[in-house]
């Protein structure tokens, strides 16, 4: 069996998981493992079988063996890894978004550097592979609900993240909500063309002193003339809640929440189900799971990659709109034409 030799860059909440996935694909080989505080895992690493550890990337950028880096630090450091990597003639997976700027131009330096140096990269938009939103895309691909004319997305979290987690990894919009612009856009299968956002302090009026909000509502529309609804809030304390309906002229598409049990209990005097999973690893794990195997599967058969450069410049483009009409008052347009020529 080919193999494809790995070097893993950041190994915080996501890294773990995402390692520990890969560890199950066949067809990965993990040479190397990165992390500024490579230390604190060292012991875990080791009783894995993980010797060939650094707190340096540019040892895996620099290493011979490795032909493919997973990337997985906080969002601050991607563009700067990215370049390197590309530079370095190596496939980079790298977890969504590539910036949290609001100036894109950044971002489409890194992807010219990219294209420039001949690698693959493929972008961690994850919900994309998500079984249950994967069936929706397909069966609206195939014509079931006849024209797509209203998508509509929620997205909850559970709990409130730390303010210096947020600072690293971008704002509710440019983390958060950068996954219901690519599922939006992805399931409309056309871009965004304006945007209209409304959002505030609700829950924690303190996220304020970071300049974030907690609670977010869009209005969108698309290239193709349909429209888009999507809500957010950084907490619902019921459980992560991640629903996805699309409406068309010949019916309707949705995907609901996904609990541990599918059991409900009726009585004389309510209706009783599990509420849904408590946080986003174990509701996209198989979806994270299938996002490795695509991108795997991409380099061993040449195919493209399932999330793209030009993906993740659509989603920080809507992004930066919505910040923009928040402060305006007024929908915001978006450039939907991308080149890198």
């Amino acid at each position: 069996m080919k193999k494809i030799n790995v070097g893993i860059i950041g190994l915080g909440r996501a890294g773990q998981m995402h390692l520990q996935n890969l560890m199950t694909l066949p067809e990965v080989n993990i040479v190397q493992l990165a992390d500024v505080f490579i230390d604190k895992f060292s012991d875990k690493l080791n009783e894995l079988g993980f010797t060939n550890l650094t707190t340096d990337y540019n040892d895996l950028l620099n290493n011979p063996e490795i032909d493919t880096v997973f990337v997985f630090t906080s969002t601050d450091t991607h563009e700067q890894i990215v370049t390197d990597a590309a530079k370095a003639g190596k496939n980079i997976f790298c977890e969504k978004p590539l910036s949290m700027d609001t100036i894109e131009s950044a971002s489409v330096n890194v992807l010219k550097e990219v294209k420039k140096n001949g690698v693959k990269l493929q972008m961690g938009f994850n919900r994309r592979m998500d079984p249950q939103f994967r069936d929706i895309y397909t069966q609206v691909r195939n014509g079931n609900i006849g024209n797509p004319q209203i998508v509509k997305i929620t997205s909850r979290d559970p709990d409130l993240l730390p303010h210096d987690l947020i600072q690293r990894i971008g704002g509710l919009l440019f983390d958060f909500t950068m996954h219901d612009f690519d599922m939006a856009r992805y399931m409309m299968n056309s871009n965004i063309s304006e945007v209209y956002a409304k959002g505030g302090t609700l829950i924690d009026p303190t996220l304020k002193d970071i300049n974030d909000i907690d609670t977010l509502v869009l209005v969108l529309q698309f290239e193709n003339g349909a429209y888009g609804l999507i809500d957010n809030s950084r907490k619902a304390v019921y459980g992560y809640d991640q629903r996805v309906e699309v409406f068309g002229s010949k019916g309707m598409l949705k995907a609901e929440n996904v609990s541990q049990s599918t059991v409900e209990l009726y009585n004389e005097t309510n209706k009783i189900e599990r509420k849904p999973l408590p946080i986003f690893i174990q509701r996209y794990h198989e979806a994270y799971i299938a996002e490795m195997k695509a991108f795997i599967n991409s380099l061993l058969e040449d195919k493209p990659v399932v999330a793209t450069g030009e993906d993740v410049i659509m989603a920080q483009r809507a992004a930066i709109a919505a910040q923009e009409s928040m402060k305006t008052g007024k929908p915001v347009k978006v450039n939907t034409h991308f080149s890198l020529d």
